[in-house]
């Protein structure tokens, strides 16, 4: 697809400023700049996101009420039922609190949904198990936040509830003794992006102290959920993923030295790129293909042998995710061929019995990647299918869902990410009313795919200082996104090779720079033409050492032809 390239406004006397005060090249100056961050006050708690400036964890609603009643079952020797999620984020947030409770002296009991046979939340199964064990306390993880029946049924049977969640908050609330969540209207704290597993953190925090270093080493698991869960690192996320990754660095947790190890890690500074790229999907594999149980066993255990035997299996079934996310794309590419009509369908809901419910989120987010659309991919051959659906800038998924929700038995999420539940004898009436909903809310400038581009500069201005200066920008991810630089007038030195499926590798030079660059699933935009004209490149950069030689490397977001202009 034609991309549309913005290119951020300069204000040189802005630029010059920063520049100065932070003794940092214009370019940096104005990558902080595009982020919001006009003042060396701003700058300063960016550039050094330091733990003092974590905020105190009982501005959090019902957060003194849920601390008492943690205490209060530790000293009566109440056993504990935590209720955790299977992705990522829900796995470390229970990791982190069955660890912190421990070590407090509780007692533990966990469970972890089967995202197939049980899928998304608080679910019957860990309702009856509670009543069935005679818990006096149940605490959600990662999800509850519209467990209104599932609250209900342990409140009657004498169990009292806290909820932890990070969810969209629903107009009603189930009656929980407690409930964490930052995004409640009524709630004081000031940070409202944390990720599950951030919401675990500040209740550990509050229960040991915030300041107790013992807090501290459990970073490394705030880290993987929160940069996994794809939230915002701004503000305290960058706080706890920044520290959290030098954790994670040196981690002591045995069950993450091996993950690290079977993912040719070891030895390696972290990034988030690794944890996004690398570790999570491998712990995330045991929830979408098997078991979530096989992650949060690799967390917790001190046993090598077991440790070294649950990273092997996660390192294979994060193959066998792979294999199985290519055969749906696949399938679900030929279904857009033959089923979606571009001039009408402005959201894509494709659906198939035979497809695993645990690679359609990964396959809707290729299919927005691709065209540019909401899509909802929905599969199960039971009554009740699952779904799973991926948004674009301006169509807000959940709205969207709760338009609908007369049709669904079960749906929640973000603005950019949702899971449904519908009986499948409705997916053609939610499919047709969807739709509707984006005829009205989406305008065909809409489905343009839009590049943000941070600064234009020529490749001489890829200097080694600059990327030292990029190096203290990190973490990227949501938020804070790679900085995406265009050069223009450039030239190919010889055709461009495509490298496994759908790869290409080429070298390009201004006249005096010759750079690598790199486009992933970029093979489609090779044109005979490429070779005979001046090119504009946008692409993110990094500067690779091998054996005491420095290259520089470009991650191409999309190329075009000197010449181009877009289509009236």
């Amino acid at each position: 697809m034609i991309k549309k390239w913005l290119i951020k406004n300069v204000d040189p006397q802005k630029q010059k400023i920063l520049s100065s005060e932070l003794s940092v090249s214009p370019v940096t100056a104005q990558i902080l700049l595009n982020r919001g961050i006009n003042t060396l006050q701003k700058a300063h708690e960016f550039l050094h996101p330091n733990l003092v400036n974590l905020k105190d964890p009982f501005l959090m609603k019902d957060m003194r009420k849920a601390v008492s009643r943690i205490k209060k079952a530790i000293e009566k020797n109440e056993e504990i039922f935590i209720h955790g999620d299977y992705d990522v984020d829900g796995i470390c947030a229970t990791a982190l609190l069955e660890l912190a409770l421990k070590n407090l002296g509780g007692k533990i009991t966990h469970y972890i949904p089967d995202r197939t046979r049980e899928g998304y939340g608080v679910n019957d199964n860990a309702v009856k198990l509670a009543i069935t064990k005679n818990i006096k306390l149940f605490i959600s993880v990662d999800c509850g936040i519209t467990a209104i029946k599932q609250t209900s049924e342990l409140n009657k049977a004498g169990i009292d509830v806290i909820i932890t969640d990070h969810h969209q908050v629903p107009e009603k609330l189930p009656a929980a003794f407690a409930i964490l969540n930052p995004l409640q209207k009524d709630c004081a704290y000031p940070y409202k992006d944390l990720s599950g597993v951030g919401v675990v953190f500040k209740l550990v925090s509050a229960l040991y102290g915030f300041d107790s270093n013992y807090i501290y080493k459990h970073l490394d698991l705030v880290c993987l959920g929160t940069i996994s869960d794809v939230v915002p690192l701004t503000g305290e996320n960058r706080i706890l993923v920044k520290n959290g990754l030098q954790e994670l660095t040196n981690t002591k947790k045995m069950g993450l030295q091996e993950l690290v190890s079977v993912a040719k890690l070891k030895g390696k500074d972290m990034t988030s790129q690794y944890v996004g790229y690398i570790l999570g999907p491998r712990i995330n594999a045991a929830g979408r293909v098997q078991c979530a149980d096989t992650a949060l066993e690799l967390i917790l255990t001190d046993d090598v042998s077991r440790a070294q035997a649950l990273a092997q299996s996660l390192n294979t079934e994060n193959y066998n995710r792979q294999k199985l996310e290519q055969k749906t794309l696949t399938q679900a590419l030929l279904k857009v061929e033959s089923r979606i009509d571009f001039k009408n369908d402005r959201v894509i809901v494709l659906d198939d019995e035979s497809w695993h419910t645990g690679v359609i989120g990964i396959v809707a987010s290729r299919l927005v990647e691709r065209f540019n659309r909401p899509t909802l991919i929905i599969a199960g051959k039971d009554r009740l299918a699952k779904g799973s659906g991926r948004s674009i800038k301006n169509f807000h998924l959940v709205n969207a869902l709760e338009e609908c929700s007369h049709l669904l038995e079960g749906f929640g999420g973000h603005k950019y990410a949702a899971g449904v539940t519908l009986d499948r004898k409705h997916i053609g009436d939610f499919r047709k009313l969807i739709n509707q909903i984006a005829q009205d809310k989406l305008s065909p400038e809409d489905f343009i795919p839009t590049l943000d581009i941070d600064v234009k500069l020529s490749l001489k201005s890829l200097t080694e200082k600059l990327f030292s200066e990029l190096e203290e920008l990190a973490p990227f991810g949501m938020g804070n996104p790679s900085p995406v630089f265009a050069t223009e007038g450039l030239k190919l030195k010889k055709a461009p090779q495509i490298i496994g499926k759908d790869t290409i590798k080429m070298w390009v030079t201004d006249g005096s720079r010759v750079c690598e660059a790199i486009g992933y699933r970029m093979a489609d935009n090779i044109g005979s033409d490429l070779l005979d004209n001046d090119i504009e490149l946008a692409y993110t950069c990094s500067l690779n050492k091998y054996r005491g030689v420095k290259s520089i490397k470009l991650q191409l977001k999309d190329m075009r032809i000197l010449s181009f202009s877009y289509p009236a």
